[in-house]
């Protein structure tokens, strides 16, 4: 895979060390798909500009340096795993219910040698009581609508720190949902930032809120409370 995937990104830049750890793991990925379900994007092409390439569109929204970020539902790795190769100084913490799925995440950490990494076996809102207002930057992809995801991952935010979540099209309904609850949970949703991933491979939403207050304590509640009952 030639480096020309990474063109189109401002604020990144692919040296060979990147190339490398990535290359690296997307062959971690082949090696143990079938094994922990990880996903159905197994292609090279495709990983590259799906999982890597759509990862990395947040650089062009944030400035990633040392921030403390929280990646909620990992699953395969994306898109922790592949921010922290690509952003070394970030200091990671990768949240995943699935037990499978955090021995992969083990395995990429030793593999790769990524350092600051921590994988929290747990489900997000116990985690969240425990770890609340902790992060620089939250972050969520293919996780759960808005009005679940904002009471899952706001309160793991820093007041003046950011949520950024990872949605594709038909987004509407689902940003209707949510006005209320945001008032509640003390965030703002500051930006929509729409991007066509190359060779039509998709549309890629970041939607990017802000924390303006502390959350209440009683946030989050439980999944099911969240689930049928969304704020």
């Amino acid at each position: 895979m030639n480096s020309d995937w990474s063109l189109n990104l401002k604020n990144f830049q692919l040296t060979n060390d990147i190339k490398t750890k990535l290359e690296k793991y997307y062959e971690l990925i082949i090696e143990y798909n079938q094994k922990f379900n990880l996903t159905t994007i197994t292609e090279k092409e495709e990983v590259y500009y799906k999982h890597f390439y759509d990862t990395l569109l947040i650089s062009n929204e944030v400035a990633l340096n040392d921030q403390t970020i929280c990646d909620v539902g990992s699953g395969l790795g994306v898109p922790g795993i592949v921010l922290k190769i690509c952003f070394p100084n970030l200091q990671l913490t990768m949240i995943e219910s699935n037990s499978k799925k955090c021995q992969f995440l083990e395995v990429v950490v030793q593999q790769l040698k990524l350092e600051n990494v921590y994988i929290v076996n747990q489900r997000v809102e116990e985690f969240a009581h425990k770890y609340r207002e902790t992060f620089d930057l939250v972050v969520a992809r293919a996780v759960a609508p808005l009005n679940i995801l904002n009471e899952l991952c706001l309160p793991l935010v820093k007041v003046s720190g950011f949520f950024i979540a990872y949605k594709g099209l038909n987004i509407e309904s689902e940003l209707q949902s949510i006005k209320s609850g945001l008032k509640i949970i003390g965030a703002e949703l500051i930006k929509q930032a729409t991007y066509q991933l190359p060779k039509n491979y998709g549309t890629r939403n970041l939607l990017i809120f802000k924390k303006q207050k502390l959350t209440p304590l009683k946030y989050p509640r439980i999944y099911q409370q969240i689930k049928n009952k969304p704020l």
